[in-house]
Parts: structure tokens; C-alpha cells; sequence
């Protein structure tokens, strides 16, 4: 039986003596693998022949930490001794959705989560309910994406939170927190929601959470309940990242208004 992603993750970084933001060139240089950016028919490749291995990334890949999130995949392909495959091929609705339904690829998902940010570090810093700006702020201390940066950040939090990327006004994915009650609707977004209303009007969004009724995002709720929505936009991907949040009752004075 093999051990979990992370369990692999965090043993690298241990074995590496990392601490904060990883190099991921130095830590390739220091596993013995090459690292090259061609045109492919996929997000990236992992090839190992004998004692090489190699690693190749979409060179159409614009965004440094989607290339970081890539190559750190790869390495989990490679670190994890139950991936045995001498070519693995990486599609990028494997990698980015967060949610593949190949196993082995949801498990290079977690392996890069983990080693780009560490949990046992990024806990120390959760001090207060996670918003869009802590989000951003673990982003550029790591080096990672929003969208990953806010996936970890969901799985170790104690509140009730969700994160959803919607694109193109249809939501593509979730990842829920263990508290969070509800599952999300699949599909095109609610008319109620806020990220709606970017892609049906290009409205401009709140810089704020918002209170919007709970049925818009989630299944198997009453029309009463509410819940609070922030959400950013990537207008050059087309995407929209969405916070939900279900604070505390006890906490909503204090920490909503």
C-alpha cells in the first residue's frame, strides 16, 4: 500500500533541507533531472530512461507559477515510487482543475501542493479566517498561483470555506473545507451570484465580501440561508475565483462588518 502525496512531499523537502519558497531548477539540478520548454500537445511531460529523467513544459504556458505548479507535478511523478511509468503525459485539465478523476494525476496534484506549500508552514500563518488577501499574500511569499495558493489553504482551514473557479460563466470546479456543509452546483453560475454578473454584464467586482442567499452557490439549502461570496476575476483567462464563506454566528458582527 502506498503512502500519501503528501507524506512523499514533505519527505523531499526534508531530505533537501527546504524551508519557505522552493527553487525548482536547483531542486531538479540536485535530483538529477533536466528541465526544457517546447510546443506539446499537453501541459508537461515526465520521461525517464534508465537513470535520466526529463521534464518538459509547454512553453505556451504564460504564467510562471502555472509553469512552477507543472514542474513540481512532474516531480511528484517522478519522487513517488508507485508511479512507475516511464512516460507520463500531463494534460492541463488534469493539472489545473484540482479534481482529476486519474488517480495518478490527482496524486502529482497533491504532491505539488504540498511541496510548494507546506502545510505544517502555512498553519502557522493562518491566524485569522481566510480572505482573498491573506490568498494573495501566501502567493507571493510562495511563488504559487492564486488558485493553488487558495485550494491549500481551504484544505487546512478549520472555518467554513470553499473556493470555485468559474469560467466563461460556468463553474468548472470546487474545493470545500471539511466544515463546509454544502456541495456546490456544477454548471453555469446563478444569476444571484456576483460572478454572474461579471460575465453576463462585465460588471465590476465587490472588493469586499458580499451576503448573497446560499441556494445560488449550494445544493440542499433553503432560500433563507445566506452565505458571503468574494470573488476575483482574471479577465485575460476568462476565469473568476470565488471565496465562500459561512462564518460563525458568533463571529459575523465582529468579522463582516
Amino acid at each position: 500500500m502506498s503512502l500519501s502525496p503528501v507524506f512523499y512531499a514533505r519527505q523531499l523537502r526534508h531530505e533537501l533541507k527546504l524551508t519557505g519558497a522552493v527553487d525548482l531548477s536547483l531542486v531538479a539540478d540536485r535530483m538529477n533531472i533536466r528541465i526544457f520548454e517546447e510546443a506539446l500537445d499537453a501541459e508537461g511531460y515526465l520521461i525517464q530512461k534508465g537513470k535520466e529523467a526529463r521534464i518538459i513544459i509547454n512553453n505556451n504556458i504564460g504564467y510562471e507559477t502555472r509553469k512552477c505548479f507543472t514542474i513540481a507535478h512532474e516531480l511528484g511523478h517522478f519522487y513517488m515510487p508507485h508511479h512507475q511509468e516511464s512516460i507520463f503525459r500531463c494534460l492541463a485539465r488534469d493539472i489545473q482543475s484540482y479534481c482529476s478523476d486519474r488517480k495518478l494525476e490527482y496524486e502529482a496534484n497533491e504532491f505539488a501542493g504540498e511541496f510548494l506549500l507546506p502545510a505544517q508552514e502555512l498553519e502557522k500563518r493562518l491566524l485569522q479566517p481566510p480572505n482573498l488577501d491573506m490568498i494573495k499574500e501566501f502567493s507571493k511569499i510562495y511563488g504559487t498561483s492564486l488558485t493553488a495558493t487558495a485550494v491549500k489553504v481551504v484544505q487546512l482551514t478549520c472555518e467554513k470555506i470553499a473556493v470555485v473557479l468559474s469560467e466563461s460563466g460556468e463553474i468548472k470546479w470546487f474545493r470545500k473545507s471539511e466544515s463546509f456543509p454544502y456541495w456546490i452546483n456544477k454548471g453555469p453560475l446563478h444569476e444571484w451570484t456576483y460572478a454572474y454578473d461579471f460575465f453576463s454584464a462585465g460588471k465590476s467586482l465587490p472588493e469586499t465580501p458580499q451576503k448573497v442567499q446560499a441556494m445560488a452557490w449550494c445544493q440542499g439549502v433553503s432560500r433563507e440561508e445566506l452565505i458571503f461570496e468574494e470573488s476575483m476575476a482574471f479577465p485575460n483567462l476568462n476565469i473568476v475565483m470565488t471565496l465562500l464563506y459561512i462564518p460563525y454566528e458568533e463571529e459575523c458582527d465582529a468579522f463582516w462588518w
